[in-house]
């Protein structure tokens, strides 16, 4: 289920700071509080989890805001009086449901931000958004940056090729997401996977299998159970996601987004996407963000006809 919350700025202009990302987590977790205290500590301190991991999965994303009226100056970005869209999307009905409460609770006058870099916005309207109909082929654009990587050990990698296959051959047999484990360990590095390198669409795939268990508490389909991730004889085509080629052109290739949160720099991609696979996942990816970092806004997408 997905959300939508129309907001206007308190006065004639908000200023945020461009990475306003770390200050809409915040918000949600402000909301959630006030509609109960003890999922909001589950959620911010644990999540849910797959096995033993150390990380747990918060389950939902959001996109950025999304206004008509805005001017980007240095490090900051103004939004004019006019209406700023804010999506909220999650598979899991006791987060929104809390959302929802804690957001009438709160009213409807809401501070993104702190006293030092902040405003004040209305909350105009709050709706729930229609669900697309999930096919095999989907396109979708993303909302907030899609970003999905990986740990390795720097003494396995000799030299870092950033398009090169050999590197990401060696990213795919090494460990899991850079937010599983902590990157302060020197003999560990963090890359970001890009959209054309080997084992991007891979890395995607089996991070939606993971939501898709802690969501249903099974395998999705075309996966036999207790085997890992080894596919059964079926018709679901393979997962992949396809970069668009024409605004990959128009943008010269650069379609890459970095997002400062909280002093650690994070990379992902923003353009049209066409993805196909079991559709299972596909709903998955839309509502609780394709990749990694839901939770601090990435990975929010929206459908889009063959057409647009």
């Amino acid at each position: 289920m997905r959300i939508r919350l129309t907001l206007l700025p308190a006065d004639k202009q908000a200023v945020l700071p461009i990475n306003y990302n770390y200050f809409l987590t915040s918000l949600i977790y402000r909301f959630i509080f006030l509609s109960s205290k003890d999922y909001s500590s589950f959620l911010h301190n644990e999540g849910y989890r797959v096995g033993e991991s150390k990380k747990g999965f918060k389950l939902f994303t959001y996109s950025m805001l999304n206004g008509k009226k805005y001017t980007v100056k240095s490090d900051t970005i103004i939004f004019g009086n006019a209406p700023i869209m804010w999506e909220i999307s999650s598979p899991v009905d006791v987060f929104l449901q809390h959302l929802i409460t804690g957001a009438f609770t709160q009213g409807q006058a809401i501070n993104i931000g702190n006293n030092q870099r902040g405003a004040e916005f209305l909350i105009d309207r709050v709706e729930t958004v229609k669900k697309p109909e999930f096919k095999e082929t989907m396109r979708f654009t993303c909302l907030s940056p899609i970003t999905i990587s990986r740990v390795y050990e720097k003494a396995a990698v000799g030299k870092i090729a950033v398009n090169g296959s050999d590197f990401s051959a060696e990213l795919n047999e090494s460990r899991d997401d850079c937010g599983d484990v902590s990157i302060d360990n020197a003999d560990l590095g963090c890359h970001y996977i890009r959209p054309w390198e080997d084992g991007f669409s891979e890395a995607i795939e089996q991070n939606l299998i993971k939501k898709y268990r802690l969501v249903y508490g099974k395998e999705p389909d075309g996966l036999s159970c207790n085997s890992g991730n080894s596919r059964k004889g079926n018709d679901i085509p393979d997962f992949r996601i396809t970069i668009d080629n024409d605004y990959m052109n128009k943008r010269s290739g650069k379609i890459t987004k970095k997002i400062n949160f909280k002093g650690t720099e994070i990379i992902g991609f923003m353009a049209p996407f066409e993805v196909t696979g079991n559709p299972e996942l596909i709903e998955i990816g839309y509502e609780a963000g394709f990749g990694e970092k839901g939770s601090i806004g990435c990975g929010c997408v929206k459908a889009v006809k063959s057409s647009e």
